[in-house]
């Protein structure tokens, strides 16, 4: 990401990975929450385009995998008394999986929008066609997040359970809010510093971790922004959604500092 930006509202200083690491940034959350919405605005013209995209994308993909891998979804339609042999639960895993992995680069064109964001840079078709030169990572990063989810969350409330099912079940909220958090940064760490899958998850439960707090209440709010803005028929969203995605941008800026171009010649496609 070059350094030739059209600035309109004021950027926040750029992170220093190393420093992230060491938990040497701190973070405040008002100036981080004002700059996501500052930059809102301004790029919503790209994030909806890009949004849409990606949701009538997961359209077809759905419709193509549920011809591929049928299961009956109205049987479904009563959460206290589902039947699942009429549900065919192992063609409604692999649909799911399979739909996570197609759409994971395209998603993450989302991010990298939110990234460019948070550093005043004009989004373009080449700099997301460039996104999915990383496909194969971003594809592996949605698969080891999904078994890292399932794992963490399934072993506490199997663990907790003993004691309490209602504890077993807030603490399964809670890890599930916890691993989403922490491996936040993985996909804008693939796309601006090349890592791999497992370096990149690394990475971001290491960075996230000394600065979880202020992260944590960031998303919260914006968490509730988002709520609060569905509710008049959700026209917000149009505002709101976009927001979500500009603030996981303005956070990683302000953590780990995009890239330079000059330092990153598998952008060429990005130029």
């Amino acid at each position: 990401m070059s350094n030739n930006s059209n600035n309109t509202a004021p950027q926040l200083a750029a992170g220093d990975f190393s420093r992230a690491l060491r938990g040497e940034i701190k973070l405040t959350i008002g100036p981080l929450l004002q700059r996501s919405w500052d930059i809102t605005l301004r790029s919503l013209p790209w994030m909806l385009i890009v949004f849409i995209g990606v949701l009538a994308l997961s359209a077809v993909v759905s419709e193509i995998l549920m011809a591929v891998f049928p299961y009956d979804e109205q049987a479904m339609a009563n959460p206290e008394a589902i039947d699942w042999e009429q549900v065919n639960l192992g063609n409604l895993v692999l649909s799911s999986l399979l739909q996570e992995l197609i759409l994971a680069p395209f998603t993450a064109m989302l991010v990298f929008v939110g990234m460019l964001n948070a550093i005043d840079q004009k989004p373009s078709v080449a700099k997301l066609r460039g996104v999915l030169k990383f496909a194969p990572q971003l594809m592996l990063v949605a698969v080891l997040k999904l078994v890292v989810m399932a794992l963490g969350v399934g072993i506490i409330i199997a663990v907790a359970s003993f004691l309490s099912v209602a504890l077993a079940i807030l603490l399964g909220v809670l890890a599930a809010i916890y691993l989403q958090l922490a491996m936040m940064l993985a996909v804008p760490l693939v796309i601006d510093r090349q890592l791999s899958a497992t370096r990149a998850l690394i990475a971001s439960f290491l960075v996230i971790n000394k600065a979880m707090f202020p992260v944590l209440g960031l998303m919260v709010l914006v968490g509730v922004i988002v709520v609060i803005s569905a509710l008049p028929l959700l026209l917000g969203l149009i505002f709101t959604i976009p927001m979500a995605f500009n603030a996981l941008g303005v956070v990683y800026n302000a953590l780990v500092g995009c890239s330079d171009d000059s330092q990153h010649p598998s952008h060429e496609l990005t130029e």
